[in-house]
């Protein structure tokens, strides 16, 4: 058994094709970096629609801007991951069937979850949280949104905590709060905000008055 405490309650996921140039990328992963987060912010790095190559230099980029005083994960290859130094990795929905092989040195694995039927691979990926999206609509992609309903049947079925993801802002966490999720995952939201910083710390305290984390075991 491994002991998975106080995972951050705010999950920010850089995304690399939302910010439109690596310029503004690596500027706002250092404006986030200027702060001590004191590892209560994760950071998820996500790099699509790129080769191979580029995949992993961006991932070292970014890697060597953040801070050890945040929680880094890297979106889609447990490997590279590994390679790299990241506290771990979030697999979306297309490598559920990463083999658990691949994930065994990372200390935090996070895997997309959109069907409570996706929660049977949580065990052989070792996964130590979910991310269920999207929750609400998004501003920046068409979707369907899955509704305060199906999110808490999924934090009551999951056996690892929940991140909630997609249109996600302040008018809405309590809503999910209310649904039992350990914490969020935030886009938009920052990346958009004149001062990020100041976005996240807003997150983090609609948590602060709330109930410390919990302490999960995961097999």
């Amino acid at each position: 058994m491994t002991l998975v405490s106080s995972l951050p309650r705010v999950m920010l996921i850089c995304d690399y094709q939302f910010c439109g140039s690596t310029e503004l990328w690596c500027e706002i992963l250092e404006t986030i970096s200027k702060r001590d987060w004191n590892n209560e912010l994760a950071v998820q790095i996500r790099i699509k629609h790129q080769s191979t190559t580029q995949y992993r230099e961006l991932a070292e980029l970014a890697k060597s801007i953040l801070p050890s005083t945040v929680r880094t994960l890297l979106n889609g290859d447990a490997q590279v991951a590994a390679e790299l130094g990241y506290d771990g990795v979030h697999l979306p929905n297309s490598r559920l069937e990463t083999p658990r092989s691949c994930t065994e040195g990372l200390s935090w694995v996070s895997v997309a979850i959109h069907e409570t039927s996706e929660l049977d691979f949580l065990e052989l990926l070792g996964a130590h949280s979910i991310v269920v999206a999207p929750v609400f609509q998004t501003q920046w992609k068409a979707n369907v949104p899955l509704g305060l309903a199906r999110l808490r049947t999924l934090v009551i079925q999951s056996s690892v905590p929940v991140y909630a993801l997609g249109g996600i802002d302040h008018s809405n966490v309590d809503a999910c709060q209310q649904q039992h999720v350990h914490g969020i995952a935030v886009l938009s939201s920052v990346l958009k905000a004149r001062d990020p910083v100041h976005a996240i710390e807003e997150y983090l305290a609609c948590f602060t008055l709330k109930s410390p984390p919990q302490e999960w075991r995961t097999s």
